[in-house]
């Protein structure tokens, strides 16, 4: 049977590519027409209890994790307990549409950017601890789901707080010469001067 991949692996942001966790050979198929892998001894994510060990799972790594620990600590002050029910939030609205996440996300990493530069080393280890708690609890379409959208999400959050455009599909750039200020712009040249590259 034909294992196809939910996220192509295209990052304009050099994020580790994610790619799903194949363990047996069972197999369900998304609306999409896509293979999702199942593992026999492991539930899919269905409920807020599920999401909530989940979440309570993975932030208790990260915050005793050796790169990314001392953000949640020392630089957010992050109260574990008050923050679950949030992220609950969250990721019950990105799994099942619930609607029940209110907060403005970019801002809130824009202010941890401000007080210290999240990296893409940063990014990558949570993305590689939320995977990897993903898969030692949930197996099935929704626990691919919350795999693939963390990678989407924190692609487009680590380009947004470095200054790039969100989308990981922006590759148009200008070259040097066209940066400089008294480069001439193609409306401004005759055209004779416009070249096939312009």
């Amino acid at each position: 049977m034909e294992r196809l991949a939910r996220n192509s692996g295209r990052t304009a942001s050099n994020l580790n590519v994610y790619t799903p966790k194949v363990t047996g050979p069972l197999e369900t198929k998304t609306g999409a027409g896509q293979a999702v892998p199942q593992d026999h001894d492991l539930q899919d994510i269905a409920t807020r209890q599920d999401i909530l060990t989940l979440v309570e799972t993975f932030y208790t790594k990260a915050f005793h994790d050796d790169l990314i620990g001392h953000i949640f600590t020392d630089v957010v002050h992050m109260d574990l307990a008050a923050h679950m029910p949030i992220m609950a939030d969250f990721w019950q609205t990105v799994l099942f549409k619930a609607g029940l996440y209110k907060r403005n996300a970019l801002k809130i990493h824009f202010d941890i950017h401000a007080k210290e530069p999240l990296t893409l080393e940063h990014f990558n280890r949570w993305l590689q601890l939320w995977t990897s708690t993903v898969d030692e609890l949930f197996a099935g379409e929704k626990a691919e789901m919350a795999k693939v959208q963390a990678h989407q999400i924190a692609g487009s959050l680590n380009r947004r707080v470095t200054g790039r455009p969100a989308s990981q599909y922006s590759t148009i750039s200008l070259r040097p010469e066209a940066l400089r200020p008294d480069a001439l712009r193609p409306e401004a040249l005759r055209p004779e001067e416009l070249t096939a590259d312009d």
